[in-house]
């Protein structure tokens, strides 16, 4: 059975933190978008241990949504939290 709310990269569950909600909405984003983004997508620099960037070029736009490891205690194990989703326009 598909289950919206678990969504996974690398095995992992996606949580998106308050502002990445709101980010995503406002860019009408959704978690299946965003795990495409980092299953697609390339990483533009190296990030610190544990996190994670990925970008995406649609059009003449790139989307970009950057992950941080952490444990969950609601789920009771380790998930990615999507710290940051957004997008720009590519010259």
């Amino acid at each position: 059975m598909f289950d919206a709310f678990d969504i996974r990269y690398k095995g992992l569950k996606l949580v998106p933190s308050r502002s990445a909600a709101y980010e995503m909405s406002r860019l009408g984003l959704d978690l299946s978008d965003c795990k495409e983004i980092l299953e697609k997508g390339y990483s533009p620099r190296r990030r610190a241990k544990d996190t994670e960037e990925k970008w995406l070029d649609r059009g003449n736009k790139t989307y970009n949504v950057v992950i941080i490891k952490s444990y969950n205690y609601l789920f009771d194990e380790e998930v990615w939290i999507i710290k940051h989703v957004g997008t720009f326009t590519r010259k």
